[in-house]
């Protein structure tokens, strides 16, 4: 586990998928913990594919590849190239076994920065492959919901929810058993511009929506915010967790699991980033301690 830290903020960063696994401001922790009895994950990094693709593979100029929920990127081990007393950078390229499950020659650096109350993640995805390459690529910090206030008074799920910054009208679109989307969505009705957690509310899985306004997204206990997702602009988004479990996911995602009916080609699949050759996509997220 790596360490960074700036005045009162700290981040642990795992090596294996890059993964955020604490975020502490004041002692006090910010990111959940992980459970194997509930979920064991923290923040895992989503490339090249978010969410699921249909019998978990996908076709590729005629070749098949494997690939299990999430992509590649989550459970492989990174390489620190740059650190600082505040900052770091760590990188994933594309070897055999890789290339196995993804046909590009890829790099993906996740880079981490903190300043004031805020940390930034920023994703950088380099072709260095001679062809134009494809993909999606999402992030999945879980944020931890206390039990007790500052007063030591008892919190419930219900007395939190996520404020979203802009006005908006949501379609959800449900996944089946498969973990695919639906081809179509239903209407999903906000309370004063907010999702309200419950026990219940993940019944369903996850809440999917796309192509929402926000680019903020709040994360509130009884009104007063606890912390900001700045989502860099990602057009998509997930917010899930297990039913009744004391954490939740804000999801900023550039792209979305399979559809029910898709037909496996790679090149088909719906919202895909494409990269030319020698060049790199940035996306930067950021999670603001609220003061």
């Amino acid at each position: 586990m790596l360490s960074i830290k700036h005045d009162q903020l700290t981040a642990l960063i795992n090596p294996r998928g890059a993964e955020l696994s604490s975020l502490q401001l004041k002692d006090q922790e910010y990111v959940w913990q992980g459970d194997a009895a509930v979920w064991s994950g923290h923040a895992p990094v989503l490339f090249p594919i978010v969410g699921t693709l249909a019998k978990d593979r996908m076709r590729y100029l005629g070749k098949t590849y494997q690939m299990q929920r999430h992509g590649i990127a989550r459970k492989a081990v990174f390489t620190c190239i740059e650190q600082t007393d505040s900052s770091l950078s760590m990188s994933l390229r594309a070897d055999a076994q890789l290339l196995k499950m993804y046909p590009w020659n890829f790099e993906l650096i996740v880079r981490f920065s903190l300043s004031g109350n805020t940390l930034s993640i920023t994703y950088e995805v380099i072709n260095h492959d001679t062809d134009t390459m494809i993909f999606t690529l999402g992030s999945h910090p879980a944020f931890r919901l206390p039990e007790t206030d500052s007063n030591s008074a008892a919190l419930s799920i219900t007395d939190f929810d996520i404020k979203f910054d802009h006005p908006e009208t949501l379609q959800r679109i449900l996944l089946d058993n498969n973990g695919l989307l639906s081809t179509t969505g239903s209407a999903f009705e906000l309370k004063d511009n907010a999702v309200k957690l419950s026990d219940t509310i993940f019944e369903q899985d996850a809440l999917i929506f796309k192509n929402i306004e926000s680019k903020k997204l709040a994360l509130r206990c009884k009104q007063k915010t606890r912390l900001v997702v700045d989502t860099g602009g990602a057009p998509h988004l997930g917010i899930w967790a297990k039913p009744g479990a004391r954490f939740v996911c804000i999801e900023p995602w550039y792209g979305t699991s399979d559809y029910s009916d898709s037909d496996g080609n790679f090149e088909n699949k719906p919202d895909m980033l494409s990269l030319q050759p020698d060049k790199t996509f940035s996306h930067t997220i950021c999670i603001t301690i609220a003061a």
